[in-house]
C-alpha cells in the first residue's frame, strides 16, 4: 500500500525552510479562534411545514441552510462585517453541512441603518426598496436595511427593528 504524502505539511515546511534568516516566522496548522465565534442567527429549513405565505422584503428566497448577521441602530454595517458572515459560512457549512452543495446557503446581512461606509467599500446592486445583494467571490450576500424597506405588513417584523417610532406603532 502506498503512502500517501501530506502535501499540506510539506508545504508548510517548504516555506519554513524558505522563510529561514528573515524577520518572518512560519506556523503550521494554526488554530485561529482564541474565542468564542458566535454567528447571529441561523434560520433552518426543518421539516416539510408550508414556508412563508408573505415573506419580508429580502428572504423571499430562503434556502436550507441561511445565516445572517444582524447590526442594530448603534452598529455600523462595513465590509469587515461582511468578511466576518464569510468566515461563519465557511466555518458553519464545514461543521455542520460539508456534504451539502453551495446553492443549499443563503447569507443576509441585516442593518437597522443605512450602511454609509459598505457603499463606499463595495458595489452594492438594488434589488428593491431597502434590499441589495452584493458579491463576494462565489457568494451573493443579500444586505436588507430596515429603515429602506416598505412600510407594510409583510414587513411588520423589519419595521420593529427600524428604530423610528412611528414604524414601529
Amino acid at each position: 500500500k502506498a503512502k500517501m504524502i501530506n502535501w499540506h505539511r510539506l508545504f508548510g515546511l517548504a516555506l519554513a525552510d524558505y522563510f529561514t534568516g528573515t524577520g518572518y516566522q512560519v506556523e503550521m496548522e494554526k488554530e485561529v479562534a482564541r474565542k468564542r465565534q458566535l454567528l447571529d442567527i441561523v434560520i433552518l429549513r426543518a421539516g416539510g411545514g408550508p414556508p412563508l405565505p408573505e415573506p419580508c422584503d429580502g428572504l423571499e428566497h430562503l434556502r436550507p441552510h441561511n445565516l445572517l448577521t444582524y447590526k442594530s441602530g448603534q452598529e455600523a454595517l462595513d465590509a469587515w462585517a461582511l468578511e466576518e458572515l464569510i468566515g461563519h459560512y465557511v466555518n458553519y457549512r464545514k461543521s455542520f453541512a460539508p456534504k451539502a452543495p453551495a446553492a443549499d446557503f443563503g447569507l443576509y446581512a441585516v442593518a437597522t441603518r443605512r450602511p454609509e461606509a459598505l457603499m463606499r467599500e463595495v458595489d452594492l446592486q438594488r434589488v428593491q426598496e431597502g434590499v441589495h445583494t452584493v458579491r463576494a467571490l462565489s457568494r451573493p450576500i443579500t444586505v436588507i436595511v430596515l429603515k429602506d424597506v416598505p412600510t407594510a405588513t409583510r414587513n411588520a417584523l423589519w419595521a420593529l427593528f427600524s428604530f423610528e417610532a412611528e414604524r414601529v406603532a
